[in-house]
């Protein structure tokens, strides 16, 4: 299942493969203010965070693309990007504020700034890795920050982006980092072995390439 935010028409978008005319289609769904990030969650529902009105809205969809079981929760201030996590709750982004992580039942566990004693300039992306680890991309000081489940936070890009955004993991120990900056997706090894980076996009302009 493909699934993309729009956030001018107030719409989560998903496509389906099977329409009658065999070729696909985008079907919009649901009625929002300023949706940013969607996620799924271990359940399979959706999570899609709202920015204006500084909510999250958890659902599910029917095998015909119908809306059951929604869910709102609220008290947010500017959400950007939401994940899943292992236990079934969720982590949100809130723009130039904290990453905060709500459990199964959508109640609020912790800030990461609380829980780590950690400053963030204003974080963005948000993943969990294979290990239960939550990741962070912070716009404005220009890194990725993992956040293991005991310890202390761990920096694990400090270098070679210019406006991290979005942010997913693999279990092969790979992130892969949105630059909104450079307009490409670049790959970073962060577990196994030396970091290294590979920009992914497909403009060959100069300001892609490796130095």
């Amino acid at each position: 299942m493909v699934v993309a935010t729009d956030f001018p028409e107030g719409k989560l978008r998903v496509f389906n493969p099977h329409s009658r005319f065999g070729a696909g289609e985008w079907i919009g769904l649901g009625d929002f203010t300023s949706p940013r990030g969607v996620a799924l969650d271990s359940f399979g529902r959706l999570l899609v965070a709202d920015y204006q009105p500084g909510r999250v809205h958890v659902f599910g969809l029917t095998s015909s693309f119908g809306v059951q079981s929604v869910r709102a929760v609220p008290g947010l201030s500017g959400p950007r990007y939401v994940c899943g996590t292992p236990d079934g709750g969720f982590a949100v982004s809130e723009e130039c504020g904290d990453v905060k992580v709500y459990d199964a039942n959508h109640k609020l566990l912790h800030t990461l700034g609380k829980k780590y004693g950690h400053s963030f300039g204003s974080p963005a992306g948000v993943c969990v890795d294979a290990e239960g680890s939550l990741l962070v991309s912070d716009e404005q000081r220009r890194c990725v920050v993992l956040f293991p489940a005991s310890g202390s936070p761990v920096p694990v890009v400090s270098e070679g982006l210019r406006r991290p955004a979005g942010l997913a993991c693999c279990n092969r120990g790979r992130l892969y980092v949105a630059d909104a900056a450079d307009h490409c997706v670049k790959v970073f090894q962060y577990r196994g072995e030396k970091h290294r980076r590979k920009d992914t996009s497909p403009d060959p302009s100069p300001s892609n390439r490796e130095a």
